[in-house]
């Protein structure tokens, strides 16, 4: 009976042993468990946050597109009759300058004659 008595103690201190060790390691691992499943909720939360705002966004964006459309088809045949009449006003510039430009030079011919005239 005394082998009996010896090896209960011994083995009670290994089951004691290693259910200290158990938690050793259990109690720090669930504390990180736990701080992750926090983290991703908050993510999770931030993100379903983030969709129900891009959402929100889009569908206003969505909203304002025929109303948009509308008023550019509006404004599109006055916008590409602009561009003609700056197109127009641009020859006529170059013209005006062609004309301007042999204007001086009959000026300044007229000028060089009455000069030589003069002498």
């Amino acid at each position: 009976m005394n082998q009996r008595r010896s090896v209960f103690p011994a083995f009670f201190t290994v089951m004691m042993l290693l259910f200290v060790l158990f938690l050793v390691w259990y109690i720090p691992s669930l504390s990180a468990r736990a701080f992750l499943l926090r983290d991703t909720r908050l993510s999770l939360e931030t993100n379903q946050g983030r969709e129900r705002k891009q959402q929100y966004e889009y569908d206003k964006v969505a909203a304002e597109i025929p109303e948009l459309r509308a008023e550019l088809d509006q404004i599109l045949p006055e916008t590409e009759a602009a561009g003609q009449e700056l197109e127009t006003l641009r020859e006529q510039k170059k013209k005006l300058k062609k004309e301007k430009k042999a204007l001086e030079k009959q000026l300044s011919g007229s000028a060089d004659q009455e000069d030589a005239d003069d002498e």
